[in-house]
């Protein structure tokens, strides 16, 4: 299949989390730029420890896994310890490869949500008789409040525990030829994959008019919300995955 051939995408993530992306781009004869914008950083294994404790003692109904960052940080600070406390609880995935991480991990995911979205998550959950009952979400301190707050307005009794932080990656000789070949105008998309990336995708390339040129696509909504407060227009994936950007990708190159 050649749909992509002599295109050129870019995606904000580093070539090991944009594995997947970069597959499918090379399948379809195209070639896929893997930039690194993002770089995880654990708050620690106290961190780890309150939120494996809480789990144990307060009973919660839920416990939502927002993505696989929190899985890789529970299990590399906290190793097989983990999987009881996990046991405690219905364990809810929001997205296919988060829920591949925790099952990676023995554990076991018994609800995953329609949309893979904290808006996906509420809506869920808003099915399920929500009014008193409790979730506890481990996420990144730069996680924005929407689903707490949804929750909230739904009667849950909401905890969330902050596993670790983002910060902006180090410019790297890729962002060097990416930059060249945007000017150039030989950049036929760019992939936005969260909304700290939009952020930390300007910190390092400043002020450029993206849009100007190439095309922009986001994976979701709080990503095209970060695009739209810097006047830029995107395409948004139906799924809000690697695959959902892709598919968006390949039909609009």
């Amino acid at each position: 299949m050649t749909a992509l051939k002599n295109k050129i995408l870019a995606i904000t993530r580093n070539e090991r989390d944009a594995s997947e992306f970069l597959k499918l781009v090379s399948a379809e004869g195209g070639k896929a730029i893997a930039l690194p914008t993002i770089e995880i950083v654990p708050a620690g294994l106290q961190a780890v420890q309150e939120f494996l404790e809480k789990l144990q003692s307060k009973k919660y109904d839920y416990c939502a896994f927002m993505s696989s960052q929190a899985v890789k940080v529970i299990f590399d600070l906290a190793g097989e310890k983990a999987m009881p406390a996990l046991n405690y609880t219905t364990v809810i995935a929001v997205g296919p490869k988060t829920r591949q991480s925790l099952k990676e991990h023995g554990i076991q995911v018994k609800l995953v949500p329609d949309k893979f979205s904290s808006a996906g998550l509420v809506e869920m959950l808003s099915k399920l008789k929500p009014a008193r009952k409790k979730i506890i979400i481990p996420r990144s301190s730069e996680a924005n409040e929407f689903a707490a707050q949804a929750l909230t307005a739904l009667g849950m009794q909401v905890d969330e525990v902050f596993l670790y932080a983002v910060q902006t990656s180090k410019p790297s000789p890729v962002w060097s030829e990416f930059s060249s070949l945007l000017q150039k105008k030989q950049v036929d998309a760019v992939i936005f994959t969260s909304a700290s990336s939009v952020s930390s995708f300007f910190e390092i390339m400043g002020s450029v008019q993206l849009d100007k040129l190439t095309l922009v696509i986001s994976i979701g909504p709080f990503t095209s919300k970060e695009l739209r407060k810097r006047k830029i227009k995107c395409l948004e994936a139906e799924e809000h995955t690697l695959v959902g950007t892709f598919e968006l990708a390949r039909n609009s190159v």
